[in-house]
């Protein structure tokens, strides 16, 4: 029974309100349900405009984090595929330039999230993660699920930061995309 309860609570809340406008919509059409529910009249239709509601909030939520999802892809892969269509030796003189910058730039981390894949808050572990990496070169950042909110119990999380180099506006990222929970180490850098 334990387990049913931890399943139910695990769901994202656009899926309980989806789920919760189709029982609605049911005690609405239906009106009995094996007896023990028998609304009126007006509480049938009440029940019926209840359930559209909430169906209409959790699709509009779940379409909204979709679209959150497919928007922080697409930049990771744009991001990805512009350091990939540039020349080697472009690459290697922008790292040359990066170390002669190394004793003014420093980390500053944008955004850090503990279970992206499993629908967690974006940025719920960027105070922990500046806390031990900003105004570093680089920084080990080692993921303590025991201190993070858990987002899933039963979800196998990933861990993506983002942060700046000093005074640049580019973004970097790094991910571990299954953690183990035994020494989980990211790697933010600013030194090459």
């Amino acid at each position: 029974m334990r387990e049913v309860i931890l399943r139910l609570v695990d769901v994202p809340i656009a899926r309980m309100l989806v789920m919760a406008g189709f029982i609605f919509l049911l005690v609405g059409v239906l009106g009995k349900i094996e007896f023990k529910i028998e609304p009126s009249t007006m509480g049938r239709l009440s029940a019926a405009l209840l359930g559209v509601i909430l169906l209409g909030i959790g699709v509009s939520m779940q379409y909204a984090e979709l679209q959150y999802v497919e928007m922080h892809e697409a930049y990771n892969s744009a991001q990805i595929g512009r350091i990939a269509d540039l020349p080697q030796n472009a690459v290697a003189a922008s790292n040359v330039s990066a170390v002669a910058n190394t004793a003014t730039t420093t980390i500053k981390v944008v955004s850090a999230t503990y279970g992206r894949n499993c629908s967690a808050k974006p940025g719920n572990a960027t105070v922990q993660t500046s806390t031990a990496c900003d105004g570093r070169s680089s920084c080990d950042f080692t993921v303590d699920t025991t201190v993070l909110e858990d987002p899933s119990p039963n979800c196998v999380k990933d861990f993506v930061a983002e942060w700046k180099c000093g005074e640049n506006s580019d973004i970097h990222s790094a991910a571990l995309p299954g953690l183990t929970g035994k020494n989980d180490k990211l790697r933010l850098s600013c030194s090459n």
